[in-house]
């Protein structure tokens, strides 16, 4: 647990330590060196984030180095610009800083509007909800007109040290997500992708406050976690890699609880598709056009959201997949009366690829596959490497994979779907039969 204390007008960091990394004195007690409060919780908020990550590389520090570390520290953070309270105009009514519409009350106008308006779908509101309960959770409730730079910077700050599956997860068992945040329990954050997901969504909120004049900026305009490409955060599967995660075997002693199991790292392996995109998958999602055999990537039913505009797409089928059954075992769900390829899945947060990715993280690992940077994502960046090692037009690939690209006009195709193009480029990755 971290809070800051006044001693002679002076303010201080007591931040609690893991008693199983410092069984003798388990408070850590730093001098900030500021008297105004605001600013004390900002070098407050930033030095506990900097233990944290250097007690997760370097568990056996002693407690000098990290105090010496802490005052460094200290020194090279920029202290934020602190404005005076002040008072808006807003549609010809005065509010103070202090008296302007409070961010609970606006979030509930923002939902309320947006459900009416149909802004979003049932899994992007959920979304959405969940953003705005993130920021009331962890900035706690306060005027719009009060939420400035420094209060953006704190919440990018306590998004990027949100635990991964908060509500989920037993020890976290009547605890706020602020609670947790704040303490220096050791746990897996939120992904970099994720905290800047939320922050997009809550810079939505914003900008409509300031649509509807209860703000004159939006503070989150911009802000974002910096992160890496995809293509370094994730490492394609090599051939010994393919062998063990495809083998009939295997796959079929784990399709024995869920034919899941089975089907969808061989379709992700022959269609390059993304885990969320191939669990949607509806039993009329499979077509004939042009006398070929294809899978169509959409949204259009209510469960189903893609990334962007560019993801829907219409793909041939592998032959390797027809040989194997996908059309006889697309049929015998049709015949259950099942409208999802794969009915027995169930969202979690709006996504249903949760327990796949679950179940295939511990699968890989099952193989002898242990690199973190190897996930079923992976199979997206083997097929598209395996397609440019063939000398496949990138433009081809970029349209087999869902890839925005606003330099392609893939006009050499005209305006149908490449579906024969696409053909041949799939001839050249290879599935067991």
């Amino acid at each position: 647990m971290a809070y800051v204390v006044r001693r002679q007008s002076v303010y201080y960091l007591n931040l609690r330590l893991p008693k199983h990394l410092f069984p003798h004195r388990h408070t850590l007690r730093i001098s900030l060196g500021v008297r105004e409060r605001r600013t004390a919780l900002y070098l407050a908020a930033s030095l506990v984030q900097r233990v944290h990550a250097y007690l997760n590389e370097h568990p056996l520090a002693d407690l000098a180095t990290l105090q010496a570390l802490c005052y460094q520290w200290r020194e090279a953070t920029p202290t934020p610009l602190l404005r005076p309270t002040s008072t808006r105009r807003i549609e010809g009514t005065t509010y103070s800083r202090r008296d302007s519409p409070s961010l609970a009350n606006l979030t509930k106008l923002y939902i309320e509007e947006g459900k009416r308006g149909s802004t979003w779908r049932e899994g992007s509101l959920g979304e959405v909800e969940r953003a705005l309960s993130d920021l009331l959770e962890l900035m706690g409730d306060m005027p719009v007109a009060t939420f400035d730079a420094h209060q953006a910077r704190l919440l990018k700050d306590r998004l990027s040290r949100c635990p991964q599956y908060f509500g989920l997860r037993p020890e976290f068992k009547g605890r706020t997500l602020r609670e947790v945040v704040d303490s220096a329990v050791s746990y897996k954050t939120i992904t970099a992708v994720t905290v800047n997901n939320r922050l997009r969504k809550l810079s939505a909120f914003l900008n409509w406050c300031k649509s509807n004049s209860y703000l004159t900026e939006n503070p989150l305009a911009g802000m974002k976690v910096m992160v890496g490409s995809a293509k370094e955060a994730r490492l394609s599967f090599d051939k010994h890699d393919l062998v063990a995660l495809l083998d009939q075997a295997s796959l079929g002693k784990e399709a024995r609880k869920h034919p899941w199991r089975y089907w969808l790292p061989l379709l992700g392996r022959a269609t390059g598709a993304r885990l969320e995109e191939l669990c949607q998958l509806r039993t009329d999602d499979f077509i004939e056009q042009q006398g070929i055999q294809c899978i169509r990537i959409d949204d259009s039913r209510e469960d189903q959201k893609l990334k962007n505009a560019s993801s829907r797409r219409i793909l041939p089928l592998h032959p390797a997949l027809i040989e194997l059954g996908l059309l006889r075992y697309v049929e015998s769900t049709r015949a259950t009366g099942a409208d999802r390829l794969f009915h027995d899945l169930v969202a979690v947060r709006g996504k249903l690829g949760h327990a796949p990715s679950k179940w295939f993280g511990r699968y890989k690992q099952g193989m002898g596959i242990n690199n973190p940077r190897k996930t079923f994502h992976s199979f997206r960046h083997t097929l598209i490497d395996d397609l440019r090692d063939a000398g496949v037009q990138d433009s081809l690939i970029k349209r087999i994979v869902g890839h925005e690209d606003a330099s392609v006009t893939f006009s050499i195709y005209g305006s149908r779907n490449p579906l024969k193009a696409m053909v041949d480029a799939l001839q050249h990755i290879h599935l067991p039969a």
